[in-house]
């Protein structure tokens, strides 16, 4: 499922004054917001706000069709601060029902953002959501990006690193020799392991880094890094894989700072 550019018409982007477009933000979530009164009052007095795509993706697989974007709200305040609203749309549900969720503070929204990309059936849940399951494993190896130990996924690893290295769209994927490693794997993890977004010429662009963690016969460990963005000249949301962290982040970095050079 693709979704429209928020440069595209729909009535709850940047037409409406600010307290009725926060009006219409607080609707569409359609259940309290667990936000500070204090921060709704001061959202109230903005004199402008913008609206901004940061990420979409959509499922490629066979089956029911999955959408998930994420719109970055943000409001001019009259003493010049700009506080943000994550606001998270997606169809993931039992009922394919479009939900929309809001967020004041960015590692909520990433967590829900995660929690959400499970769905899609290339990602499992990790610690980070509090979901350990009969099938995984808890060792105490390697901290994992996010600093936790892993908790691998004890059934399917081959699969996830086929699937995983399948969808990458990048020509200097990891070489046939750790790929073969990968596919001998008795466990995999996942973790979110970094992003950055910024706007660009009227457009916000960013990416999302992944860390795949594999456990090898023996109990060694390898990692693939999966950075996931939409800075391609149809903003089609794309995946690239890499067997290094840095590497995966100046590959990012990179396809970031071009997007703001001059032609």
């Amino acid at each position: 499922m693709t979704y429209p550019e928020p440069t595209m018409a729909r009535d709850d982007f940047n037409d409406r004054s600010p307290s009725d477009h926060l009006d219409g933000l607080l609707a569409l979530a359609g259940r309290p917001a667990p936000f500070d009164p204090a921060l709704l009052t001061r959202l109230r007095t903005a004199v402008m706000h913008r609206t901004e795509l940061v990420s979409n993706r959509y499922s490629r697989e066979p089956g029911r069709v999955l959408g998930r974007r994420t719109l970055r709200h943000v409001f001019l305040l009259p003493d010049g601060t700009t506080p943000v609203l994550w606001e998270l749309e997606h169809d993931t549900g039992p009922r394919a029902q479009l939900v929309h969720e809001l967020f004041a503070d960015e590692p909520a929204l990433l967590a829900a953002e995660l929690a959400v990309d499970v769905r899609f059936g290339d990602l499992e849940p990790s610690a980070a959501l509090g979901d350990l399951g009969e099938n995984r494993i808890e060792l105490h190896l390697a901290p994992a990006a996010t600093g936790r130990p892993r908790r691998y996924q004890a059934a399917d690893s081959a699969d996830h690193a086929v699937r995983l290295l399948r969808r990458a769209v990048n020509a200097d994927l990891p070489g046939e020799t750790i790929r073969l490693r990968v596919l001998s794997a008795v466990g995999h993890d996942i973790a979110f392991a970094g992003s950055n977004s910024r706007t660009i010429g009227g457009r916000c662009a960013g990416w999302t880094l992944y860390e795949h963690a594999f456990l090898l016969p023996g109990g060694e460990e390898l990692s693939l890094w999966e950075v996931d963005h939409s800075m391609t000249p149809e903003r089609h949301p794309v995946c690239e894989v890499y067997d290094r962290r840095d590497t995966a982040r100046d590959a990012a970095e990179r396809r970031l700072e071009a997007l703001g050079e001059p032609f």
